[in-house]
This record gives C-alpha cells, structure tokens and sequence, in this order.
C-alpha cells in the first residue's frame, strides 16, 4: 500500500479562475475521445455499398482520417503547459508564496498529476509505487491539476516541462526520468528511503501488509 506519512498539500490561495482549470480538463477529455473515435475510424473497412456520404470526394480527401490519438494527446499536454506558465505568471507572488512555503518546510515534495491514491497519469502512478517500494516517508504531494498556475509554477521552477517534478530539502532533485534512475541504481532507497516502515523477522525488509 501508500507508505504511511504521505500528506497531499492543499493550496491556500483562492483563484479566480477556477472555471478555466475545468475548462481546460474538459476539453483534453474531449479532443482525447474524438481523437480515439478517429482513430478508430480510420481502422475500420467499410464497404462500398455499406455507405452513401453526401460529402464529394473531393473534400473527402482532404481531410485526414488516421489521426495519432498519442500525438493528439502530447500536443493537448503542451498546450496545457503553455497555459499553464501564462497562469502562474498572472498569479506569481501568491502562487510561489504558499509553493516555496510548502517545498522549504517539507523535506520531499512531489509535484504530481493527480494524488498518490488517485495518480491521474503513468509516469505519476510509476513515481507513486518506486516512492512506496523505497518507503520516501515522510512525503507531501501536490496535485499539478488543481489548478493551471500550479503546473505553470513547478515548470518554470524546474524548465521540465513534463510532470512529475520531486524536491528534497528545498531543492529540485528530479524528474520522472532522474526518479527512475535513481531507483533503478538504489540511490534513491539510500538516501531518502527508510527501513522502520518495512517488515521485521521472517519478513524482514518486505513492504508491510496493508490493512483497512
């Protein structure tokens, strides 16, 4: 299960522009299904004599039926980064007060998408289980979703701009792919992960059995 200790920070700051969050969340679900239903489409093998398309063919060709819904996908995050740091530089000194407060008075914060109950993206969920396997207690998560601004803070802060961003002692330590490094390499078990949650005796340094 979730390392015990993991507090998911809540921002303190009120935004006006909630609605735009939503907005932009809405919309990367929309434009991620009609890509998939392109997708989908375009695979299909539809018979001559099956369909009638009242569309002449001349502007039929024109259009592009094999969209990638990945591609899709990856601009979708880029445009959401691009809004994401003109948000957080709307909202700059309220946004990095409370976010430099919690970084400087916690020794690891992971700036995620999602929470580590509820990762909402791969590279978060492989974050969330390399962090629990090592046992990094104790640790606050902040959610890069809530709210644009809070996305735009931790790129502009690390020039990353893919999530999850890790910081140890006030300082930025990693990305998903220095994370997975330093796990991979047993870094990151040494020097930030702790053996008092784990197992004793025959189970000895296992992960503890979850209870509910």
């Amino acid at each position: 299960g979730i390392p015990t200790g993991i507090r998911i920070a809540e921002p303190y700051w009120t935004f006006r522009l909630e609605p735009l969050a939503r907005e932009l969340r809405s919309r990367m679900m929309l434009a991620g299904a009609a890509a998939v239903r392109r997708g989908a489409m375009a695979g299909r093998v539809l018979r001559p004599a099956a369909r009638v398309f009242a569309v002449p063919f001349s502007q039929m060709s024109s259009r592009s039926f094999a969209a990638s819904p990945l591609e899709t996908t990856v601009k979708l995050y880029e445009d959401l980064v691009d809004k994401s740091i003109t948000e957080f530089q709307s909202n700059q000194k309220a946004v990095a007060d409370d976010l430099d407060a919690e970084i400087a008075s916690n020794k690891v914060v992971l700036f995620m998408e999602g929470t580590p109950d509820a990762p909402k993206s791969e590279p978060s969920q492989n974050v969330v289980k390399m962090l629990t396997q090592a046992q990094v207690v104790p640790l606050v998560s902040v959610d890069v979703l809530a709210h644009p601004a809070i996305l735009g803070y931790t790129v502009s802060k690390t020039s990353k701009r893919r999530a999850p961003h890790m910081y140890v002692n006030g300082s930025f330590y990693a990305d998903y792919d220095g994370i997975l490094s330093k796990y991979q390499s047993g870094e990151l078990a040494k020097s930030l992960g702790t053996q008092s949650t784990k197992s004793s005796g025959v189970f000895g340094g296992e992960l503890p059995i979850a209870t509910y």
